[in-house]
């Protein structure tokens, strides 16, 4: 039988063309799949046997007459050592078809297309060589055994070349943790800030909890030290409290009672003032009136400090704090869910705390829209104002320095006007980070303003023309050109239950110049993304399998990008396609790209090798601005997740775990312990994601690469937080990385590639199961 050879030997299996060689049948039956394989091994074993042996005392697997150590298939015969893409793998055993650096479905039926078999839309039914009504590891499995291949890389080595230079070492410096056990006390310390109303007032005329007032950035954050003299055998708590300005009345709220209204505490007192400048105030607790005995360990102490400003210097005066847990003996704050008649706080279980101690308290003001917007769980002392800081401008126009919220109560924030452009998309954060959620797509023939269009050539270099990023508006002129959604391509399909669904897909139009690549990305949330920041490389490049070595179907892969700062290679770990490896450079560079306001960071305005007109080179934004939007950005709170004992999202979950999609949406991970950042260091978290890139197929690839991404690969989006999308967005929702999914089916159903055989779980289970699935999802 004519064995598998190489494009300039006589047989079939080449990379470009083939024939039909009549190895079996046409038919697709499931017999003629199963012998299918049987009979390519019994081929390739009788190839083998058929060539001399030889006294090479040398290992020579396959006795083609060359030792294992200089063959490049050492399981099948390959005496000519053709390698047409100069892969490491010979043409006889090289098991990636299409050389994209992962053996996969695409393969498989690229495989038995060579063969003469049908391959019949869709086409990844093809590689399901065993005939199971699946294309999983399995089918993987099998072709790389008849081609000879062991598990390993198929071609590939690591990305780039370069080693990855981790963020932090033991050499950064770290900010002061937020617990400290002097040996005689557990010591608490963190931030706060001012609040309208309190966590619990739900109603029509309140539901002001949440939100921002204006100036919040003035003298309206506070910074709170709890002495647990109790957890080391002592008596007594002893709270600091810290203001930024003087306190009228300095209110101290402690054990929640909530009987009368929904902000009523056992304990009201009055702080002893002790300090000037800085405003110190003072509160001792050794008694507690839930249970009428002395503290103990164990004892949940529930805090709201006021903040009654005596005359500020601008805005009102009174305002509420926080409502924080404190566990006696714990040290540290703990996200707390509200539970009977009275929502009584008691503290989450871990299994709910997505972002660690970050995680935000559930919510029970009512007020959806402000979820994304959120101080970390726990605050570091050092963090609550510059938080504020970088708050305010991530909310300013860089054009007029207005403020999004409040524009007549908000004063202009005269040093930032003027520094928009000249050449933009959006004068604000704000205006594309939907209460720093996703961004929803425009309608049909309306230029996209919320949304990235990053632009290029096939290698992935900024266009000519253009630049890295299409700008459709310009200070006093006009734009470099403007791109709209003027189509979809609905496209219908049914589930196994024979139930039918709709998926969607944008076309596009540009008026101005066409670039030859592009990519349009739809605006992520913001949560978290300091936590993901802070995962140690290790932890993710342990995760990775380029080549599916445990044939699992999935071969993600890391990321690798020049640090813009110090050219050094790092991690790619933001982004739709990871392109950035830190919170500061994804920043700066949204400044560069989406405002035309430059930093130390990104200095040279987005420009064309062919343009002109760009803007000046130079720093705009300060780096002590910079840092605090930075800040800001890293620490915005993760929601914790909902529906624990929820039956229906516990199903859930294990249908997630069986349908495979764990395999990508990694679930938990664990931060470095050399972040600068307190609250980020030692955080275990879950924001299912693997930080990796992974081929999602040819429907939602785009021409674009980016560093070692190519157009059809995706950094797993994390799913934290995603079910509070429709709140956050004013009751919409849009997903992947163009927005084209409008609901968690839809972007489930646009899976493809090494996530083809999760979609294709979940598009046949019961609508019973996919409900469950959905519900699941939707409590991260």
């Amino acid at each position: 039988m004519t064995p598998l050879d190489g494009p300039n030997e006589p047989g079939c299996l080449a990379r470009s063309g083939g024939c039909a060689t009549g190895l079996v049948a046409r038919s697709e039956d499931a017999h003629s799949r199963l012998v299918f394989g049987a009979t390519l091994a019994l081929a390739l074993m009788v190839t083998a046997a058929a060539l001399p042996a030889r006294a090479d005392p040398l290992p020579d697997a396959d006795g083609d007459g060359i030792a294992d150590s200089a063959d490049n298939c050492t399981l099948v015969a390959n005496p000519t050592q053709i390698d047409s893409d100069n892969d490491g793998f010979g043409n006889r055993c090289d098991a990636d078809l299409n050389n994209n650096g992962a053996t996969n479905a695409q393969d498989t039926t690229m495989f038995r297309a060579r063969l003469g078999l049908i391959t019949v839309p869709p086409i990844y039914d093809a590689a399901d060589l065993n005939a199971n009504g699946f294309v999983n590891a399995q089918d993987t499995a099998i072709f790389r055994t008849l081609l000879g291949q062991p598990p390993g890389p198929s071609g590939v080595g690591p990305p780039g070349g370069n080693p990855i230079v981790p963020l932090f070492d033991t050499s950064t410096v770290l900010e002061p943790e937020t617990v400290e056990d002097t040996g005689t006390a557990l010591v608490t310390r963190f931030g706060d800030r001012a609040r309208d109303r309190h966590a619990r007032e739900a109603g029509l005329n309140f539901r002001k909890y949440d939100h921002y007032l204006s100036w919040y950035w003035e003298q309206r954050t506070a910074t709170i030290e709890i002495i647990d003299r109790v957890a080391k055998g002592g008596t007594g708590i002893e709270f600091h409290i810290y203001p930024q300005w003087a306190l009228s009345a300095p209110e101290f709220r402690a054990f929640f009672r909530g009987i009368t209204t929904e902000g009523e505490y056992h304990t009201n007192l009055s702080a002893t003032r002790i300090g000037t400048i800085p405003y110190h105030y003072t509160v001792t607790l050794t008694f507690n009136p839930k249970t009428n005995t002395s503290i103990a360990i164990g004892d949940r102490i529930e805090l709201e400090i006021s903040q009654f400003l005596a005359a500020p210097t601008h805005g009102r005066a009174n305002y509420y704090g926080t409502a924080v847990l404190y566990i006696v003996g714990q040290g540290g704050l703990v996200p707390w869910e509200g539970l009977g008649s009275n929502l009584d706080s008691f503290a989450l279980p871990q299994s709910a705390w997505m972002g660690g101690r970050t995680t935000l308290p559930y919510q029970y003001s009512n007020e959806p829209l402000e979820r994304f917007k959120q101080l970390p769980g726990e605050t570091a002392l050092v963090s609550s104002q510059p938080f504020m800081l970088g708050r305010r401008l991530h909310h300013t126009d860089f054009e007029t320095g207005v403020h999004s919220e409040f524009p007549t109560e908000n004063p202009v924030y005269t040093e930032q006007v003027g520094k928009l452009g000249p050449q933009f998309y959006a004068a604000s954060c704000v205006d594309c980070h939907l209460n720093n959620g996703r961004a929803i797509p425009p309608g049909l023939n309306t230029t996209i303003v919320n949304a990235v269009t990053k632009v290029g050539t096939a290698t992935g270099a900024p266009d000519a023309q253009l630049g890295s990023s299409l700008q459709p508006l310009r200070i006093g002129g006009v734009g470099e050109g403007s791109i709209s959604i003027s189509s979809y391509t609905f496209t219908n399909g049914t589930y196994g239950d024979g139930s039918a669904y709709q998926l969607r897909q944008p076309n596009y139009t540009f008026v101005g110049p066409v670039p030859s690549n592009f990519s349009v990305r739809n605006t992520p949330p913001l949560v978290g993304l300091g936590l993901l920041e802070a995962v140690p490389e290790d932890v993710v490049t342990a995760l990775a399998d380029p080549g599916d070595s445990d044939f699992d179907g999935i071969s993600g892969r890391a990321q690798t990008v020049t640090d813009p700062e110090t050219g050094q290679t790092r991690l790619g770990r933001l982004g739709w396609k990871a392109g950035r490896a830190r919170v500061s450079h994804q920043v700066a560079g949204a400044l560069n790209a989406d405002m035309g306001v430059t930093t130390a960071i990104f200095q040279q305005p987005d420009c064309g090798s062919a343009q002109s007109g760009c803007g000046t080179p130079g720093v705009e934004l300060n780096t002590a601005d910079l840092d605090n939007m930075v800040r800001y950005v890293s620490l915005l709170g993760v929601a914790a997740r909902r529906s624990l004992n929820d039956a229906q999202a516990l199903q859930g979950e294990t249908l997630f775990s069986s349908a495979g999609c764990a395999g990508c949406h990694t679930t938990t991970l664990t931060t470095s312990t050399q972040h600068p950042f307190a609250e980020l260091r030692g955080q275990t978290i879950h924001p299912y994601t693997d930080l990796l890139l992974h081929d999602m197929g040819a429907g939602l690839a785009d021409n674009l690469p980016e560093a070692d991404a190519s157009g059809a690969e995706w950094r797993t989006a994390p799913l934290w937080s995603i079910g509070l999308t429709a709140g956050v967005s004013g009751g919409q929702e849009a997903y992947l990385h163009d927005g084209r999914a409008r609901n968690l089916s839809e972007a489930i159903l646009w899976h493809g590639g090494e996530g083809e055989a999760s979609k294709e779980a979940f598009r046949t289970m019961t609508s019973t199961q996919r409900a469950a699935l959905l519900k699941f999802i939707q409590s991260l």
